[in-house]
C-alpha cells in the first residue's frame, strides 16, 4: 500500500473521530473533574509544607507542590485511556465482527479516537490549570527545553498505556470480566507513577521497583521536568525506557490479538 492512500485513510479517520469526540465535549469536561486525585493530594502536601519547619517538605515548598501536582494532573489528563472497556464490550457483544471486515487493523480507529479527544480536552484543561495556578501560586520551570521534553515523554507514555489497556481489553477473549485487571493496573500506575507523592518520597525498595516499570517515566518524570526537578539526561533516560516498553507492549498486543482471534465466536453478533 502506497503512502498517499494510507495517509488519506488516516486523515478521514481523524476527521470523523474528531467530529464524534466533539459531540461529547460537555461529558469530557465532566470526566476531567472526576480525575481529581492529584488535586486532592496537592492540597494535602501543600498543607504539610505550610506546617513544616522552614515551609518545606523534602525540598518542596507549597508552591512547588502545587506546580508538581498540577503538572501530574495535566499529564494524567493527557494519559486518559478507556479502550479496554470498548474492546471488552465489542468482543462480548459481537461488535468486533464488522470491524474485522475492514481493511484496517481495529486498533487504529480506537487510537485515533483517543488522540482526537486530546484536542477537544486541551482548551478547558489549560483554562483550569491557569485558574488553579492563580489560586495556588504554583511554580513551573522557566527552562524552555523542559516543555517539549515533557511532551515527548507524555506522547511515548500515552502510546504505551494505550497498548497495555488495549491488551487488557483483549483478555475478554478468555475471561468474563476484565475490569478487575484494569483496576489493579491503575492502582499500581497511580502509586508508582507519582500521583500520590513524588517518587523520591517512596521507600527505597518501592523506588527500586518503580524504576523497572514504565509508570514513573510517564507521570512523575514529566511533572518533575515541568517544575524544574529533573535534568535533560533524566528525560533522555526516561524516553529510552518508555520506548522499550512501547515496543514490548506492541508485540504482546499482537500476540494476544492473534491468539484471541482463534477463540472468537462472535457471541451476540
Amino acid at each position: 500500500m502506497s503512502a498517499q492512500p494510507l495517509w488519506r485513510k488516516f486523515r478521514v479517520l481523524f476527521a470523523t473521530q474528531f467530529a464524534s469526540m466533539a459531540e461529547y465535549r460537555a461529558e469530557i469536561i465532566i470526566w476531567m473533574f472526576s480525575g481529581t486525585l492529584s488535586l486532592v493530594m496537592m492540597l494535602v502536601w501543600m498543607a504539610q509544607a505550610d506546617a513544616a519547619p522552614g515551609g518545606q517538605v523534602r525540598g518542596y515548598s507549597p508552591e512547588e507542590f502545587a506546580g508538581y501536582f498540577l503538572s501530574i494532573w495535566v499529564v494524567s489528563q493527557l494519559m486518559v485511556v478507556w479502550v479496554s472497556w470498548e474492546i471488552d464490550y465489542a468482543i462480548r457483544q459481537g461488535q468486533l465482527s464488522p470491524q474485522l471486515l475492514r481493511p484496517l487493523d481495529p486498533i487504529w480507529p480506537h487510537f485515533i479516537g483517543h488522540v482526537t479527544e486530546r484536542f477537544v480536552r486541551a482548551l478547558p484543561m489549560f483554562a483550569l490549570v491557569f485558574v488553579f495556578t492563580l489560586l495556588t501560586g504554583a511554580k513551573f520551570t522557566t527552562q524552555w527545553w523542559a516543555y517539549p521534553a515533557a511532551f515527548g515523554l507524555v506522547t511515548l507514555g500515552f502510546t504505551a498505556r494505550f497498548l497495555w489497556e488495549y491488551t487488557l481489553g483483549l483478555l475478554a477473549f478468555w475471561t468474563e470480566n476484565t475490569t478487575s485487571f484494569q483496576e489493579v493496573v491503575w492502582l499500581i500506575y497511580a502509586a508508582l507513577g507519582g500521583m500520590l507523592a513524588p517518587l523520591t518520597f517512596l521507600p527505597d525498595w518501592a523506588q527500586a521497583i518503580a524504576r523497572w516499570t514504565p509508570f514513573p517515566y510517564m507521570l512523575g518524570l514529566p511533572a518533575q521536568l515541568l517544575t524544574g526537578k529533573a535534568t535533560p539526561d533524566q528525560a533522555l533516560h526516561g524516553a529510552a525506557i518508555l520506548a522499550g516498553w512501547l515496543v514490548l507492549f506492541w508485540f504482546v498486543r499482537l500476540w494476544v490479538w492473534r491468539r484471541g482471534l482463534s477463540r472468537y465466536g462472535a457471541v451476540g453478533a
